[in-house]
């Protein structure tokens, strides 16, 4: 009788091992941080969620489809992928498992939650650079973004030069007029032109097809997904960016740990297959257009 009971409690074990191996932890609510005050994986695994600001408005890099009230794209897979060496499953098992926390961030408001500890991590267009490095951590790049511009087909307009008198829209809290501004210097372009924030994109080419404003310059990725018969991007690419995972500043073992899963990813060729997925440049794509 003895045996049989001990073979039964055994067996329950191994079930709940099974079900639980890669999955959110009950420990979720009282989950914490390290005595470090930085996130370690280990907190992560106990919390049961990787907690991932992202972009919410950028089709194919960060959207809700709002047939299911899910995050998509290039970037919410890579934190999936993330969630998956994490917690030691597949990427698949890591999205029907739900391993990602997303929460909706803008260029404005990433860096406070990252700073607060309500991110573990921010994968959403991060430009990565030396300024940016003093106040965050970040890994290497998992994808190349050249900026260019959006202009309605009539405006008359197929580089910066042909832009004198334009308004030109850019994203609230991004580097995209600096590196218009190094463009036109780089290339000895001689335009007067204005600058407009918004804090979405979907604002600004909205901006553009009801006459607000005459162009918009963003990641070229993030335009590609905006475009219409009325719409062109210019011949312009240029400031190429590294996009790199965000997190906080002095968490160097998480961090560690993310670049070396990008370098798997990049090694093994996932990264491009991802990429391909959601018709994202690679980096030879990139390479090829300067």
């Amino acid at each position: 009788m003895k045996k049989r009971f001990l073979a039964a409690v055994m067996a329950a074990v191994v079930t709940l091992g099974a079900l639980t191996g890669c999955g959110s932890s009950s420990e979720s609510a009282s989950a914490g941080t390290s005595s470090s005050g930085q996130r370690t994986v280990e907190d992560i695994k106990a919390a049961g969620k990787l907690k991932v600001g992202a972009k919410s408005d950028t089709v194919n890099i960060g959207m809700i489809n709002t047939a299911t009230g899910e995050y998509e794209g290039y970037d919410i897979d890579v934190a999936y992928e993330m969630a998956a060496k994490i917690f030691d499953c597949t990427y698949d098992e890591a999205v029907a498992n739900k391993l990602c926390e997303f929460t909706s961030v803008t260029a404005k408001t990433r860096g406070g939650l990252l700073d607060n500890g309500e991110l573990d991590c921010v994968i959403a267009s991060f430009t990565v650079t030396d300024e940016r490095k003093k106040s965050w951590n970040f890994t290497q790049q998992y994808r190349l973004e050249p900026v260019t511009f959006m202009v309605s087909k009539d405006s008359g307009a197929k580089t910066l030069a042909d832009m004198d008198g334009f308004v030109i829209g850019v994203g609230q809290g991004t580097t995209t007029a600096e590196l218009i501004e190094q463009y036109a210097k780089d290339k000895g372009i001689d335009v007067n032109y204005e600058v407009q924030d918004f804090q979405y994109i979907s604002d600004g080419v909205a901006a553009l097809k009801t006459g607000q404003i005459d162009a918009y310059s963003v990641d070229r990725t993030g335009l590609i997904a905006y475009m219409d018969d009325s719409m062109m991007l210019t011949e312009d690419a240029f400031g190429v960016q590294d996009i790199g995972i965000a997190l906080k500043l002095g968490n160097d073992e998480l961090t560690k740990f993310m670049d070396d899963t990008l370098t798997e990813l990049k090694e093994s060729g996932r990264l491009d297959e991802l990429k391909a997925k959601w018709g994202i440049l690679t980096d030879e794509e990139v390479a090829a257009m300067q």
